[in-house]
């Protein structure tokens, strides 16, 4: 699987790294990502390699138990005020 380095102290959006649909799978052979968006923040002093693109709703208990913050974002989310949230948890952490 592609991997993503994640440098320490950054927020990012996996907007663009998530598969959104199905095809070319079978019937029940896969299901699409339940989120629209994803913000991870890294509030640790290393990087850390994230796994890209996001496939299943497992890849975000994976990722928290690296350590990362990790938000699903849905359609009636508050994008922007969010990732400042995460971005300001990602700084203030110690």
């Amino acid at each position: 699987m592609p991997k993503m380095v994640l440098l320490p102290k950054l927020t990012m959006s996996l907007g663009g790294y998530i598969r959104e649909t199905v095809q070319p799978y079978e019937e029940g052979e896969a299901e699409a990502f339940p989120y629209q968006n994803v913000i991870v923040g890294n509030p640790l002093d290393e990087p850390v390699k994230i796994d890209v693109p996001a496939y299943d709703d497992e890849w975000v208990e994976r990722h928290k138990d690296l350590g990362l913050i990790v938000v699903p974002i849905s359609t009636e989310d508050d994008f922007v005020g969010i990732f400042k949230m995460v971005q300001n948890k990602v700084k203030t952490t110690q």
